[in-house]
């Protein structure tokens, strides 16, 4: 009998050093996501800035066009449409990601209620949706730069143009 209650104390002791062991591991791995997190919400504010940059640019250059008296090539005007596409595009993924970060937030406050279980799938949700943002993130980022070479193609082409016609006219 005191075998038995020796087992069972032992069986206990190790159930118990288990479940500490993969709760250091959950914690250690939710802290490495809150870092993860961070760093998320950091380029989420500068590509939510450099968007509301590239918006005003495209107004300016869609406007700089407008003014033109005579569009020589309407190439110009197609190459606007897409990059405004392009743009709206990246506002509807920016509060598509805010709104997650905003639900990681309400998961984090709520983390140490849950069973050992729910933290894993939480964990592992969360893991999947930073790896799918930081991808996008870095495509946006990328995105913002092509935008900007086009937009800076299409003023040269104008003021080339405009050198041009000035020239003519003399």
């Amino acid at each position: 009998m005191r075998n038995f209650v020796m087992i069972l104390a032992l069986m206990a002791i190790g159930f118990t050093s288990c479940n500490d062991s993969a709760n250091k591991d959950l914690e250690k791995q939710q802290q490495e996501l809150a870092a993860s997190n961070d760093s998320i919400v950091s380029m989420h504010e500068q590509l939510s800035a450099k968007n509301q940059e590239m918006k005003s640019n495209h107004n300016q250059v869609a406007q700089e066009l407008r003014g033109m008296e005579e569009l020589e090539d309407s190439t110009h005007l197609e190459k606007l449409v897409e990059l405004e596409a392009q743009i709206r595009d990246h506002e509807a993924m920016l509060a598509s990601h805010e709104e997650i970060i905003r639900s990681h937030k309400e998961l984090n406050q709520e983390y140490e209620s849950l069973t050992t279980e729910e933290k894993k799938a939480q964990l592992d949700e969360m893991r999947q949706t930073h790896d799918r943002i930081m991808s996008e993130q870095e495509e946006m980022k990328s995105e913002h730069e092509n935008m900007e070479k086009e937009h800076q193609s299409i003023r040269d082409k104008m003021t080339q143009n405009a050198d041009e016609d000035s020239e003519n006219e003399m």
